[in-house]
């Protein structure tokens, strides 16, 4: 591989280990997921077309994930944190515990969708995965993937306006 394709691939690497502590995976379940998922490609790279490169590696961690869950003895629902910090600028200390008020209402909130729905909320904003990177990994078409995260958006914003101010806060 040359130096340009090694560093796109070690960049998307680091979004999906990002992503996977997102969706509440461990730090170091994350990094052996991330690991394995880089042996893999390396291992299958003639037969992945370069377009699809990226959901690839997203759908085998993620399936990494999931049977990294599956085998755990514990059924406890694993925590999504989002970083909302990231979003927002801090400029008082006010400012700052709103943001991590909100931040753990936004939580609590996308726990309360199902699995799939925080999943497209996350790896659309968070991991800023495009509708068609999405729809490879959920094996459907972006239109799907439109309409679900739209569904899952409007889910998420009805759930924050029923907390705030009885519906009156304007997202």
């Amino acid at each position: 591989m040359d130096e340009l394709y090694n560093k796109q691939l070690q960049e998307k690497l680091l979004a999906i280990y990002k992503t996977l502590l997102t969706m509440g995976a461990r730090k170091e379940d994350a990094e052996d997921i991330v690991q394995e998922t880089a042996i893999q490609f390396i291992q299958y790279i003639d037969g992945i077309s370069p377009n699809d490169a990226s959901a690839w590696l997203y759908k085998v961690a993620i399936h990494k994930y999931y049977d990294l869950i599956k085998k755990s003895k514990s059924q406890q629902k694993y925590i999504i944190s989002f970083q909302l910090d990231d979003l927002l600028e801090h400029s008082t200390p006010e400012i700052v515990v709103i943001q991590q008020e909100l931040q753990q209402e936004i939580i609590a909130q996308l726990a309360t969708l199902s699995d799939k729905e925080a999943q497209l909320i996350l790896l659309k904003y968070s991991a800023d995965l495009s509708l068609k990177d999405i729809a490879t990994l959920f094996n459907t078409t972006d239109k799907t993937v439109k309409t679900q995260l739209a569904r899952a958006k409007s889910k998420l914003k009805l759930r924050l306006q029923e907390v705030y101010n009885g519906g009156k806060i304007n997202f």
